[in-house]
């Protein structure tokens, strides 16, 4: 009597960086894209594959009893294979085609998701993304971490700072910089540019741009990306938010 395998638990191993957004307003939609989802699968269930079931006609399209079609799809590894998870083939609008007018783009397609699909129902990958669960951001070699500027996805409207408005006063005796007027001069610019990546960047937006930057720069340690620029760095970004479009909200 065979035993049913241990199927690979995939849960938790996507970051916000391998989120991608398509579409926009109230039509936007995050996903990962099935090439990822692929390269994800290779790495952490190396030797599982998907696999599509043939129908009656020996060929992958099977069809359903209103005339449309479906695919099979298993992941097999050796002897072992898992459950068969079904996925119909549907046009962009997310209808199913009729039998007659499936096309091999509309096959392939539909593959591609269904694999993303079977993935997260069988291995739990992406399961976050499906349910709307909040996605963790990785902080291991291959992401930049960018937990610390979480407060940049933030969905409140933050109150406007209140600028101060100072008396004339006459000019003042120049000293040199001191490490605390940097300090605030950093402290300023970083204040900055969070306000203009709010402004420019939606939330996937930012975590790239901040990844970008990052890497540009060899940002390495642990932390805030922000406080591990330069002045020269700082301004640099800021220059580069606005130069961007304002959101649309």
């Amino acid at each position: 009597m065979s035993s049913t395998p241990v199927y690979p638990n995939l849960a938790g191993v996507i970051t916000s960086a391998d989120i991608k957004q398509k579409g926009t307003g109230s039509y936007a939609a995050d996903y990962v894209p099935w090439a990822k989802v692929m390269q994800l699968i290779n790495q952490h269930a190396n030797g599982w594959l998907p696999e599509l079931i043939t129908a009656d006609d020996a060929g992958y399209v099977h069809k359903a009893p209103d005339g449309t079609g479906y695919l099979c799809i298993q992941f097999v590894n050796g002897a072992n294979t898992t459950p068969i998870w079904i996925y119909a083939i549907t046009d962009s609008r997310n209808i199913p085609i009729p039998y007659d007018k499936i096309t091999s783009r509309n096959i392939t397609d539909s593959h591609r998701r269904g694999i993303c699909s079977a993935a997260c129902g069988i291995f739990a990958l992406a399961y976050a993304l499906w349910a709307r669960e909040e996605i963790e951001t990785s902080s291991n070699a291959e992401t930049v971490e960018t937990q610390p500027e979480i407060q940049l996805q933030q969905t409140t409207p933050r109150v406007a700072r209140q600028r101060k408005v100072s008396a004339p006063t006459t000019e003042p005796t120049k000293v040199a910089p001191s490490a605390d007027t940097e300090e605030n001069i950093k402290k300023q610019l970083i204040d900055q540019c969070v306000d203009l990546i709010q402004d420019k960047l939606d939330r996937i937006q930012q975590v790239a741009w901040i990844a970008d930057k990052a890497t540009k720069w060899d940002l390495d340690e642990n932390g805030s990306k922000l406080a591990q620029m330069t002045i020269d760095q700082l301004t640099s970004c800021i220059d580069d938010l606005n130069s961007k479009p304002d959101l649309k909200r």
